[in-house]
């Protein structure tokens, strides 16, 4: 009997040991909230952005979001606030003038935890968009990382995350399907949104 409960108690040690990081995780998500003050609707410009891929990179003089981050206090922080609409202007490849359409509006802005009391860190989900050019169609959709500046009220896009080239995308050998790519850009917007985590 004493060996029968002692197997089962490693069974169960080696059981939550296997789903403790997970449960963990999960609940420090759940239990991870937010605040925000000064927030509401905003309007963010960013010079130089560039989306680039393994074999080139696209960049456009200027980029305009537009948006809400709304305030409140026990915030999930997924989403703490949206892209409702944004636009691009004067994009090129190796001086070949671009097109970027977004799609999918609103885009997610997403809070997962501070730096200090100044940053914010996550993610910026359901991104769409379709670049176009002589001889060029290509969709990029997925995620891309970042952090949001409560001093500067400046949403840094940083790139990563999963945003690729989807299916069908062709440019004359410089994009395929499945090519990850790094969307990086500095937003500073026309409010002062404070994110804070209690």
């Amino acid at each position: 009997m004493r060996r029968f409960t002692r197997n089962t108690a490693i069974a169960a040690a080696s059981l939550g040991a296997a789903l403790g990081l997970s449960v963990s995780s999960a609940s420090a998500t759940a239990l991870a909230t937010f605040t925000v003050t000064g927030g509401g609707a905003y309007t963010a410009t960013a010079t130089n952005p560039t989306l680039s891929v393994p074999a080139a990179t696209l960049q456009c003089a200027s980029s305009t979001a537009t948006g809400s981050v709304p305030n409140g206090t026990g915030l999930s922080g997924t989403p703490i606030g949206t892209i409702s609409g944004i636009t691009f202007s004067t994009c090129s490849v190796a001086g070949i003038p671009f097109t970027v359409t977004p799609s999918a509006l609103p885009w997610s802005i997403n809070v997962s935890s501070m730096t200090g009391t100044d940053q914010a860190n996550g993610t910026i989900t359901g991104i769409s968009a379709t670049i176009t050019g002589v001889g060029c169609n290509a969709k990029f959709a997925g995620s891309v990382n970042g952090y949001y500046t409560n001093s500067t009220h400046t949403l840094h896009v940083t790139g990563g995350g999963t945003l690729a080239a989807q299916t069908g995308a062709s440019c004359l050998g410089l994009i395929k399907a499945g090519d990850k790519a790094n969307f990086v850009g500095n937003y500073v917007l026309n409010t002062s949104p404070v994110i804070k985590s209690p």
